[in-house]
């Protein structure tokens, strides 16, 4: 049973854990596959993954920096997660095809790869500015 202040929280460690996952799927996906091009059947994924990543950390990301805006008052981690969230929206449209680039598969690679990092710290500076003594501590 989640209580109502464990929900942020389990909110910025679920948006870690997706930036994660979204990270070592964009970079140490394709490394496996170029060094073992026989394992490329088990371990590819459905083409939906990177939406369904997207759509999950949507939310993971809304929550914690709601909550973290209502104790710390400090707006870097919110706008740290636009930007990656923005970045992992544009890595989605190259993997698509939905906008022009040279090369779509270094594109979404590279926009998925900083927007899980920018995402990733995004919640790693809420988390921290969060658990911080002294911080502002509003009622819900």
């Amino acid at each position: 049973m989640c209580l109502p202040a464990a929900r942020p929280r389990l909110a910025d460690l679920t948006g870690i854990i997706l930036s994660f996952t979204c990270l070592i799927h964009c970079l140490a996906l394709p490394l496996a596959l170029l060094l073992a091009p026989a394992l490329s059947r088990w371990i590819a994924l459905p083409e939906g993954v990177h939406a369904a990543i997207l759509l999950l950390a949507l939310p993971a990301a809304a929550i914690a920096m709601r909550d973290g805006w209502r104790r710390h008052r400090r707006l870097a981690p919110t706008m740290l997660a636009v930007v990656g969230l923005g970045l992992l929206a544009l890595g989605l449209s190259a993997h698509e095809g939905w906008i022009t680039a040279a090369d779509p598969e270094s594109a979404d690679r590279l926009l998925t790869s900083i927007g899980a990092i920018t995402l990733a710290a995004a919640h790693l500076v809420n988390w921290r500015w969060r658990h911080r003594g002294g911080g502002h501590r509003l009622a819900a």
